[in-house]
């Protein structure tokens, strides 16, 4: 069944209406890939929530430490 989707982008903000086409499996875990308006980006989205790949596990993009080891900010500077 074809249904209208709104997920948020993760690198403008911006909230993005997509239509996904009828898919044989409904899933819960099921996500396809979508091409972003907004930014022109691939992003996974669930089928049946609407939900981006990865969101709402606990750990937003911006808070992940650095993999450099030299990139880390001083703990001792305020």
């Amino acid at each position: 069944m074809e249904r209208n989707v709104i997920f948020k982008c993760p690198r403008t903000g911006m909230n993005v209406q997509h239509w996904l086409p009828g898919t044989g499996s409904d899933a819960a875990d099921t996500h396809v890939l979508v091409q972003c308006p907004a930014c022109a980006s691939l992003h996974f989205v669930n089928v049946a929530s609407g939900k981006m790949l990865g969101e709402g596990i606990g750990r937003p993009r911006a808070n992940m430490a650095p993999a450099d080891p030299d990139e880390r900010p001083d703990p001792s500077r305020p």
